[in-house]
């Protein structure tokens, strides 16, 4: 058994996730109005359980699948309630900081209170509650890096140059920066790599 955890990993590459919940309407409408999924699919199975599968790529049948059946009472997470008790968080990455912005626009308007903008240097993130409380974490990496965990606040008051400046001047003081593309070509040679299947 050793030696083959130890031996080269499977063909695999992650694809999407289910979430358990409790109210299907109000988390369908919060990932299709608020964040913009389309749903692909729905249907109950035999045992009951009801499903309703979304998207935002044509290629991907279902990138999150919203499935009934959530308890009551789930204890929040002991360090910290912000993150949950199984789901620490769920991340999406956006297309440049205009849609990071947005995405913060879109929140707001929604009603969505708890929301955290945070800088961590290879990463600005805007992190938020759904709807039932699952931790959702919207973010666009940077061109630095340098070891992590690290985390301050985001100001969006501030202009986008602004920003930059800041992040770029602060991740160079780091210990162990490089820029981003250096650290990805050293972790590479220790990965795994997917290979899409030849067509």
């Amino acid at each position: 058994m050793t030696a083959l955890i130890a031996g080269k990993a499977p063909n695999l590459q992650f694809s999407h996730f289910g979430i358990s919940v409790r109210e299907m309407d109000v988390m369908e409408r919060f990932y299709t109005e608020v964040l913009g999924f389309t749903v692909t699919d729905r249907g109950e199975l035999e045992d009951g359980l009801k499903l309703i599968f979304l998207s935002r790529d044509p290629a991907d049948h279902h990138q999150i699948v919203l499935a009934s059946g959530r308890p009551e009472g789930i204890p929040d997470n002991l360090v910290s309630p912000r993150y949950g008790a199984s789901i620490n968080q769920i991340s999406f990455k956006m297309g440049d900081f205009a849609d990071l912005r947005e995405m913060h626009e879109r929140l707001d308007a929604a009603g969505v209170t708890g929301q955290f903008p945070g800088n961590h240097g290879i990463a600005w993130s805007i992190y938020a509650p759904d709807p039932e409380g699952n931790n959702l974490e919207f973010f666009v990496d940077s061109e630095w890096y340098f070891p992590q965990p690290f985390l301050i606040p985001l100001d969006f008051s501030k202009s986008d140059d602004e920003i930059l400046a800041e992040t770029e001047a602060f991740s160079r003081d780091q210990p162990g920066f490089v820029p981003f593309s250096e650290w990805r070509a050293k972790v590479a040679e220790r990965m795994t790599p997917f290979r899409p299947a030849a067509v």
